[in-house]
């Protein structure tokens, strides 16, 4: 199974969202139920299309909870990563960012995509991918 996604067809956190600018912005996918799935969950982001950031670009993907579905608050994980010193580009399918679900995760997750450059382009994809056990 080494580099294969298995995912729900079409659950996502953020689906061809626009990769924010300069700015954060919630997933596109609205929530999704997240409790009880024992560290067996990983989130992913990938290039929707070719995505492109510019040299020193800090990319984030972090987690909000909520037990309600209502109330989110920011889960102890998050993805962080800058890029090199020239223009990294994505091609359609890279991955980005991935990050754990805990195993201790509320009921529902939502996530948050962040860039801190202005001038990136391309829209991005977030879904979950099922680790085998």
């Amino acid at each position: 199974m080494y580099k294969h996604t298995l995912r729900v067809n079409g659950e996502y956190l953020a689906k061809a969202q626009t990769f924010p600018a300069n700015t954060n912005a919630i997933g596109n996918g609205g929530s999704n139920k997240a409790g009880s799935t024992m560290g067996a969950v990983e989130v992913v982001m990938a290039a929707a299309e070719d995505v492109t950031l510019p040299a020193t670009t800090r990319v984030t993907l972090q987690l909000e909870g909520s037990d309600n579905n209502t109330d989110f608050t920011l889960m102890p994980v998050a993805f962080s990563s800058v890029t090199s010193g020239t223009v990294t580009t994505c091609k359609a399918g890279d991955e980005i960012a991935r990050l754990p679900v805990p195993s201790n995760a509320p009921k529902y997750m939502r996530c948050r995509i962040a860039t801190d450059k202005a001038g990136v382009t391309g829209k991005v994809d977030v879904f979950c991918d099922f680790l085998p056990r």
